[in-house]
């Protein structure tokens, strides 16, 4: 849609929509029918075939009609000249034409005269031209067609001049919708405008208007308004009607500017985000039904936000913005909020919305906004890094205290903070919040969280591809803050569902009914409260409009140097494990992860300086190449930058590892960019564009924590992750970087783990994890299969953090299967391992210390099981590959490289695409 120079500020809901194919219009003819007509930006024409683009006054009049009588009126919006670059209308008036004249009278509201115009020449759009009258700039509106609006106009002219009593003719004439309209104002012009569109024009006298068929502001009795919704539902292709109570006045139905995008699952997305920021209870599954209706739905007083939890790249921003603009632009009390005179909202439920996300993120929520909307529609405001911090706090006062320049604000997390103040004294003007990466809002005494939950802003919407991380405390935290109190207060919260809930989930009660039973029942009614504001899908849904993706898991042989730093490490600490626990063996624990990336790295580790240096061997640790994982990456980038045109990007979750890949790539005359903690805000985003525009950048180094979130590099299609981090959510993140909207070549994900070291255990860890988040977000995929336990590690499970394993392929591997690794799969685990589940002890008959001892045995024994049952569950469908007797990969520069690689790849789980496996 063109936006005309003059529209007043960056959004003003217009009154009228103007057409980008006024070309195409011109050839076109219109027929005279009782069909709806368009408020389209091309002259109105007369009863016969008239090309579009001819003046007005060429219709021919009625020959039963006299030329004087036959006139046509129209309402106009004008203003004094002005040369601001934001223009607004002063005041609205009429105008009247003669069949057989080419001048326009034009008249203010009150009937005064105003001055004439002549028609414009040639095939000029009449609703787009900007006549010149006396000192004023003059626009036509809409054409009146009503006999009572007519007489009525009529009736204020008279009045004014004291002489004038005009007839009009009452001709049915229609125009065709321009399709690139997207379905908009398409209704009969006479309900365009209805009859009570009169009374805005003030200026009528008392006499005047007891004759008066149209009600007044303070007659609203005599004529019941009647409101339309902003777009016709039958002139958009496939519409997405919103739900809405028994009050609404209208439907609410999104965009088709946006709309026409959507994908189905988005389509589902935005119908169920609307639903739980206007507080409607959910319809069950079988009362659903099609997009183009909607359903009159019962208030949830509890829910007044929503929880948006799908995985990365289902497209969580373009459902937000979809969200926004539907609610800036409409709203379904039409009464209570300004209306055109075609009864139409001119502004919607939402007028100022505040969207917080992490400081790389705020580039490329704008770029969104632009896109799919174009700043000119909608007005967004970001604050500069080059802004005074008085700047941004007079940026915030004026985005909330003026109405028209801006409607959406992007601000990160910590600059939150410091306009707090200006916020929190205009926390009223804020009606909707919406908060990216909304896992950061985990921790109940965060400064952010506080300073989000001050403002008191009703309706929010948090998206986060991640909201259960650790435990079921911080998901209360985030659940609380979105709808207060749903869940009651945290003390209440603990002893109705996490006390049950982890006891039932707890190895030492894996056999007792009573309290399995317990949790089981807490659980579900923990799933059925927040399903309502809950919504989860995994990116299996991305299949089929996605390019392929493999992911491959690559154990990399440790070298004597890491076996050496191992030895000193473990012998130096003197560990205690009759009094170890995971917090403090944390240190430990981090240096250890630092030798599988390189013992280089030991040097300057804190707890490795403080505890071990003075007890231990001094060992030589102090060469670039020293690892079986850089040893591994390094060819994979060689063998991607010789062997394809693709790019590639490398993510760690250490600085100081990246430094040492850094320098590696420099050697080797590998050209790269760098994104971590250290790089400006304002310069993440130009990276970002330049790495993906770019051909001559082969490789994006990326700090996990720092830029792994919500960037979009889908300039690159292989990545590599080079290390592992306890939370699953953050490598997801990482990984989720390039299989993304916009991606055009298969991908290739690498994840390298060290063979037999701390490196497995944290694998084997994620993959447990994961079934925490499957169980009470909902995924549909494994809710179902198999136990959903992520609490089988026990304090027995330390000692084994710090056991190096020399004589395995695969720790994991050997855990959950026997195969030979020639590219067996596992499909079914329940089929491959079965779990015999022993008779019940009677804990009231007493047994012996021996008796005592064989069955604590014997459930250790059936933990291990559940415990390799859980994650050959999580490795469904990964075969099983080991180098030395299967050389495919299905990745041809493994395959290539293999030559290079066998002694340093153990053993390896590979995900073929779905493509791959159809085609076997």
């Amino acid at each position: 849609m063109q936006i005309p120079k003059y529209q007043n500020k960056p959004f003003k809901p217009p009154r009228r929509v103007g057409s980008s194919n006024s070309a195409q219009l011109k050839s076109a003819t219109v027929t005279v029918t009782a069909a709806p007509i368009s408020r389209v930006n091309v002259a109105i024409q007369a009863k016969r075939n008239i090309p579009l683009g001819a003046p007005l006054n060429a219709a021919k009049k009625p020959k039963n009609l006299d030329s004087n009588q036959y006139i046509r009126y129209f309402t106009i919006m004008y203003r004094k000249p002005t040369t601001k670059k934001h223009k607004t209308w002063n005041g609205d008036g009429y105008a009247a034409l003669k069949v057989d004249s080419s001048k326009l009278t034009f008249y203010n509201e009150a009937g005064k005269f105003l001055g004439s115009n002549a028609l414009p020449s040639g095939s000029d759009s009449l609703f787009e031209t900007l006549f010149k009258v006396g000192s004023h700039e003059v626009q036509l509106d809409y054409e009146l067609k009503e006999r009572t609006e007519i007489d009525s106009i009529k009736e204020i002219l008279s009045q004014a001049s004291g002489s004038v009593n005009l007839t009009a003719a009452n001709a049915t004439v229609t125009a065709p919708s321009s399709k690139n309209d997207g379905g908009k104002s398409q209704m009969p012009l006479s309900q365009l405008f209805t009859l009570n569109t009169v009374r805005k024009f003030k200026a009528v006298t008392k006499q005047s208007q007891e004759h008066m068929t149209v009600p007044t502001r303070n007659n609203q009795s005599t004529l019941a308004r009647k409101y339309y919704p902003v777009f016709d539902v039958d002139k958009i292709v496939n519409p997405l009607v919103m739900n809405k109570n028994a009050a609404a006045e209208v439907d609410v139905i999104v965009d088709p500017l946006v709309g026409k995008f959507l994908r189905p699952h988005q389509r589902e997305g935005v119908k169920f985000m609307y639903d739980c920021v206007m507080g409607l209870a959910r319809p069950s599954f079988e009362d659903q039904n099609s997009d183009a209706k909607s359903l009159v739905l019962e208030n949830d007083s509890d829910i007044s936000g929503c929880l948006l939890a799908d995985d990365m790249g289902l497209g969580k921003t373009l459902m937000s913005i979809t969200l926004i603009w539907t609610l800036i632009r409409q709203d379904p009390f039409a009464s209570k909020v300004p209306c055109s005179q075609s009864g139409i909202p001119l502004s919607g439920l939402c007028k100022k919305t505040l969207v917080v996300c992490p400081v790389t993120l705020i580039g490329n929520w704008k770029r969104e906004f632009g896109k799919w909307l174009n700043l000119s529609r909608i007005g967004v405001l970001t604050l500069s890094s080059r802004n005074s911090p008085d700047m941004d706090k007079m940026a915030v006062r004026n985005f909330l205290k003026v109405q028209r320049t801006y409607q959406v604000l992007i601000i990160g997390y910590e600059k939150l903070l410091s306009v707090s103040e200006e916020l929190e004294k205009n926390k009223h003007l804020i009606d909707l919040l919406v908060c990216d990466e909304g896992h950061r809002l985990k921790n109940g005494a965060s400064k952010i969280l506080n300073t989000l939950k001050s403002l008191d802003v009703k309706k929010k919407l948090l998206l986060t591809g991640t909201p259960i991380q650790n435990d079921l405390s911080e998901f209360f935290t985030i659940i609380d803050f979105i709808n207060p109190g749903v869940l009651g207060n945290f003390a209440s919260f603990k002893r109705r569902f996490i006390i049950p809930i982890t006891r039932a989930r707890d190895t030492a009660n894996r056999y007792n009914d009573d309290v399995l039973e317990k949790g089981e029942e807490k659980s579900k009614e923990m799933i059925e409260i927040t399903k309502r504001f809950i919504l989860r899908r995994t990116n299996s849904i991305l299949e089929k409009y996605l390019p392929p993706k493999t992911d491959i898991i690559l154990f990399c042989r440790p070298y004597d140097e890491q076996i050496l730093a191992f030895k000193d490490i473990l012998q130096g600490a003197r560990l205690d494990f009759r009094r170890l626990t995971f917090s403090s063996s944390l240190g430990l624990i981090t240096l250890l992860k630092k030798v599988c990336n390189s013992p280089g790295l030991i040097g300057s580790d804190s707890y490795y300086n403080s505890l071990i240096k003075d007890t231990q061997s001094q060992g030589s640790y102090s060469r670039s190449l020293n690892s079986g994982k850089l040893k591994v990456l390094m060819t994979l980038l060689e063998g991607i930058r010789k062997r394809t045109e693709e790019k590639v990007v490398i993510v760690s979750n250490y600085t100081q590892t990246l430094d040492i890949i850094e320098n590696l790539m420099n050697m080797a005359g590998m050209s790269h960019c760098r994104l971590d903690g250290s790089i400006p805000a304002k310069q993440r985003d130009s990276i970002v564009t330049s790495f993906n525009r770019s051909p001559a950048i082969f490789g994006f180094l990326l700090s996990a924590k720092s830029g792994g979130v919500g960037l979009n590099l889908i300039g690159a299609s292989r990545l590599i992750l080079f290390d592992n981090d306890w939370n699953p959510s953050v490598d997801l993140q990482a990984m989720s970087r390039i299989h993304r909207d916009g991606q055009k070549n298969p991908c290739f994900i690498y994840r390298l783990v060290t063979t037999g070291c701390i490196d497995e255990k944290i694998l084997q860890r994620q993959l447990m994890k994961n079934s925490l988040s499957q169980k009470f977000l909902g995924d549909s995929e494994t809710k179902n299969k198999g136990s959903s336990n992520d609490d089988l590690f026990n304090k027995e499970d330390l000692k084994d953090l710090f056991s190096v394993h020399t004589n395995t392929k695969s720790n994991t591997h050997d855990l959950i299967c026997s195969c030979d690794g020639l590219g067996d799969e596992i499909e079914c685990f329940e089929k491959q391992l079965d779990v015999v589940e022993p008779k019940k002890p009677k804990s009231t008959i007493w047994t012996s210390a021996l008796e005592l001892q064989k069955e604590m045995n014997e459930t250790a024994t059936r933990d291990d099981a559940k415990k390799c049952q859980s994650i050959r569950q999580c490795l469904v469908n990964y075969k099983h590959i080991d180098p030395a007797r299967q050389d495919e990969l299905f990745d041809e520069v493994i395959t290539d490289s293999f030559t290079e690689l066998k002694d340093d790849i153990t053993f390896a789980f590979v995900k073929p695409s779905e493509i791959c496996l159809k085609e076997e």
